[in-house]
């Protein structure tokens, strides 16, 4: 009677968490990737969504059945894989969303000018947002592919708050990782600042290649940075796609909801 009374509170309590549906892991409270989260929930017509730090939070949520299915950065997942490797079992990439691009703002009166100076300038830094962002993790895997970038000191700050100090010469240059389009805050402040210079990330040694789908985990785009009848100016960067991933036990009409989201409503999802 006792072990029944146990079973029945169980159940009870696991109701509610049950009736949420799957839990969502995002990213922060102004990113691209919560706004997804909410429209994939709203498609499925349940799940929680909730914020993170990042790929790798996300990775880690997912691992540990705190979350059923999360948003991340292709080359985040390369990462993580090399360290838990159980995540090809553990974990189905359901389907890409859309490319993010890495971007470099340098000081135009900096020692740093471009991406080959942060493999061979003395003392050079770079700022990578927080420790755990999208960001962050797209530096430590590209120290992977190319060594040479271990020569750049790192500063764990972004945003706005990094490109400040990169106007004084506080850090040498400044990294974030976003989608091609140059209409966020970041790309638009460093282009119409006269102090500022856009640059991308083209050493081709960034062209590593995931064992499970033997792809490339970067792409190199060439993006336009202005344009004009005599003076079109453009850069070349590394690319990567931003997935949506989830573990292989969630209930299987779930997986294929989500399936049907990113094959039939993209556009949806990513509005």
């Amino acid at each position: 009677m006792k072990n029944l009374l146990v079973i029945i509170l169980l159940l009870l309590f696991a109701a509610p968490a049950l009736a949420e549906g799957p839990v969502i892991t995002t990213g922060g409270k102004t990113g691209s990737y919560i706004k997804v989260g909410h429209n994939l929930k709203a498609l499925l017509g349940t799940g929680k969504v909730i914020t993170s730090k990042g790929s790798v939070q996300n990775l880690d949520r997912l691992v540990k059945g705190e979350a059923q299915i999360g948003l991340v950065q292709m080359d985040a997942y390369a990462w993580y894989a090399l360290k838990n490797p159980e995540v090809e079992t553990e974990l189905e990439i359901m389907g890409s969303l859309y490319e993010e691009c890495a971007y470099l703002a340098v000081n135009t009166g900096g020692k740093v000018l471009n991406e080959d100076d942060l493999q061979t300038v003395k003392n050079a830094t770079i700022a990578v947002g927080s420790k755990g962002s999208g960001t962050a993790v797209t530096w430590d895997y590209m120290l992977k592919l190319e060594p040479e970038y271990k020569n750049a000191g790192v500063i764990f700050t972004g945003g706005t708050r990094a490109l400040g100090k990169l106007v004084t010469k506080q850090v040498d240059a400044v990294m974030w990782v976003t989608k091609p389009k140059l209409d966020g805050k970041m790309a638009q402040t460093v282009l119409k600042n006269k102090d500022l210079k856009l640059v991308g990330f083209n050493d081709k040694d960034l062209n590593d290649k995931l064992p499970t789908t033997g792809k490339p985990v970067y792409q190199f785009r060439t993006i336009d940075t202005e344009k004009g009848f005599l003076n079109d100016q453009e850069i070349t960067t590394a690319c990567v796609e931003a997935v949506i991933v989830a573990r292989t036990d969630t209930d299987e009409d779930l997986l294929e909801s989500v399936s049907d989201a990113l094959l039939n409503y993209k556009q949806t999802l990513v509005k």
